[in-house]
Parts: C-alpha cells; structure tokens; sequence
C-alpha cells in the first residue's frame, strides 16, 4: 500500500512538473497589449517590410553590428530600418512599446494578416546579442484597424514581466544597449508594414502646474509658521531679561 502510495505521489509530482513546464513555454517574451491609438512618447521608426511580386509573406530584420545598423530581408525602400536606443526611448522595460501599423491596400475588405514571428534583440556596443524575447504564444493573426501609415499604431506590444525583468537587468549593467527587430508577416497584399518603438521618458509623473502653485503655497505657509514661533520665542527670552 504505501509502495502504491509513493508511486502514484512521484507520478503526480512529475505531471505537475511537466505541466509547469509546458505552461512556462509561452512565458517570457513578446504579449500583444491592446489596440492602440496614442503614443506615450513620439514613436521612433524600427523596422518597415515590404512583399515582393506575388508574395504573400514579408521577412526581415536590422541589427547593429558594433559600429552601423545593418537591414535585411524583405525590407522597403528609404531609411526606415533603425537599431534604438533603449536611453531614447525610456527607463522601464515594463513600459517598452512595440507599435505595429498595418498598411494593407485592399479597400473595404480589410482581410487579416499574421505575424509569424517577431524577435526583440538588445545589443551591446559591439554587436553582441544580450538579450533576446519571442512572440509568447506563436502566430498572432491581427485585423486591420485603420488604413494607411500615420501616427497612430494598429496594435501596441510588450514585454511580459519575465522578459521585461531579464531586460531591465541589462540595462542596469549596460545602458547603453541598442534594440533591433526581426520579423516574419504572412497574409500580406500591400504594406510597407511599419514596427516602431514608444515608451515611458521616466518612472516618475511630472507635476501639473497647479500642484506645484499648491506645493509653493504649502512650503510658504510653513516658513511663515517658522519665523512666526521664532518671533514668539525670541519676545519671550526678551521679556525675561526685563
């Protein structure tokens, strides 16, 4: 019986082992955040793709390799393809934003597309990959909201706490750290599709003007109050010597 007993307890230990491990296959990386129509900070331009021919699939990326970016793939035409700075763009990896617009010309009939894959890779001065995440749950098939590039995004994307963690821990031992994108789009007719970084410019809100006029009111009300008592003290320790 308790032969059975330790048996059936190891085997229900590993189960939970192993669907703890499958569960945390989808955990640190790329989540989809929400459709977004506002930046927190003007986006800066990342990676633009663009089909060829009959193509249906748009793949491509840019990374730094020490001393320049260097684009490749199925990338569009003009200077689009950049590396960011992760200093430009805020403090907080929980805060990182990856913009996605969708530029399809198909009409009114507005058909989906998918991203296959997209990878965020950070890398240090001289080229060095130190931090890589992954779309978290695989192929994301996404509907077009609006038409056309412009200053809003389709959708806005982040980092899950895990890899957010993993790369605010880079940053803490290099600020100086680069981010590129790799991408793979499929069920694509028109584009060029655009990614783009926004974030948060610090953790801290800045005050609005009223509350500063009230914090100066309150910090003169107690040096009012101050001078006041050491007017009372000093009439005090007079009277005292009459």
């Amino acid at each position: 019986m308790n032969k059975l007993f330790s048996r059936v307890t190891i085997g229900f230990g590993v189960l939970v082992l192993l669907s703890i491990a499958g569960g945390s296959a989808y955990a640190d990386g790329i989540v989809l955040v929400a459709p977004n129509h506002s930046k927190l900070v003007p986006p800066l331009a990342a990676l633009n793709l663009q089909h060829h021919g009959n193509s249906t699939v748009e793949s491509g990326g840019v990374r730094w390799d020490g001393s320049s970016d260097v684009s490749f793939g199925d990338i569009s035409a003009g200077p689009h393809q950049h590396t960011v700075a992760f200093s430009s763009i805020g403090t907080s990896a929980s805060n990182l934003q990856i913009l996605f617009n969708i530029n399809e010309a198909n009409g009114g009939n507005k058909s989906p597309l998918t991203i296959d894959s997209l990878l965020l890779t950070a890398y240090d001065q001289n080229g060095n990959s130190v931090f890589t995440a992954d779309l978290a749950a695989g192929p994301l098939t996404l509907e077009q909201i609006r038409g056309g590039q412009g200053a809003n995004a389709d959708y806005a994307l982040g980092l899950d706490s895990a890899a957010a963690a993993r790369l605010q821990a880079a940053v803490a031992a290099n600020p100086n750290l680069r981010l590129g994108l790799t991408a793979t789009l499929s069920d694509v007719h028109g584009g060029p599709e655009r990614f783009s970084f926004s974030g948060s410019a610090g953790n801290e809100p800045v005050p609005e003007p009223a509350t500063m006029v009230l914090l100066g009111t309150g910090l003169a009300g107690v040096a009012g109050a101050v001078r006041r008592r050491r007017k009372a003290a000093k009439a005090v320790a007079e009277a005292d010597q009459g």
